[in-house]
């Protein structure tokens, strides 16, 4: 184990600066709403949440800059609040961590990094605990959602279908057979 985390100190991370907390991240699967090259996040093995006090729309608590989560990275799907452009990075696991001035003040809150140039080190991953991230139930599917009359058109139900399984909504193919 200390072989593997001694790699992982200098391996690529996605370090974010968030206002969201550990309950919303847990609630979607990850951290998301994200403008990032998704080839390039899918690369890294980790995400480090560290803390945005300064933003008036979030719901975190920790110090500002502080490092208050580790995911490990299961993939990036486009985010689920409907922004497009925006994407979602997925968590297979979580720690829970408490790592003051992890974030260095950088001006963009997107940052490919490691977790040495983070301040992180060899005993704090030793120390994290993580956990399987928590199942989410599916959304359900209305037709009553997407008009008042409810139907819903072939386009209305690749857009939800899409935002659903997280991919582009020309890669859902609807057939049907009357």
């Amino acid at each position: 184990m200390a072989n593997e985390i001694d790699e992982q100190l200098n391996d690529k991370v996605l370090a974010v600066l968030t206002a969201k907390s550990v309950a919303t991240c847990l609630k979607v699967g990850g951290t998301q709403s994200w403008a990032l090259d998704p080839y390039h996040a899918k690369r890294c093995r980790f995400a480090v949440l560290c803390r945005n006090l300064h933003a008036d729309w979030g719901d975190g608590l920790e110090p500002h800059r502080t490092a208050f989560m580790i995911g490990r990275i299961s993939g990036v799907e486009p985010s689920t609040e409907g922004s497009e452009g925006r994407w979602l990075v997925k968590f297979e696991e979580y720690a829970i961590v408490d790592i003051p001035e992890a974030w260095k003040g950088w001006r963009n809150p997107v940052r490919y990094t490691t977790f040495n140039e983070l301040g992180i080190t060899r005993k704090e991953l030793e120390a994290a605990d993580f956990k399987e991230m928590p199942t989410r139930e599916p959304e359900r599917l209305t037709a009553s959602a997407a008009q008042p009359n409810g139907k819903m058109t072939i386009a209305e139900a690749k857009t939800a279908l899409a935002e659903n399984y997280g991919v582009k909504p020309e890669c859902i193919e609807i057939t049907i057979r009357g």
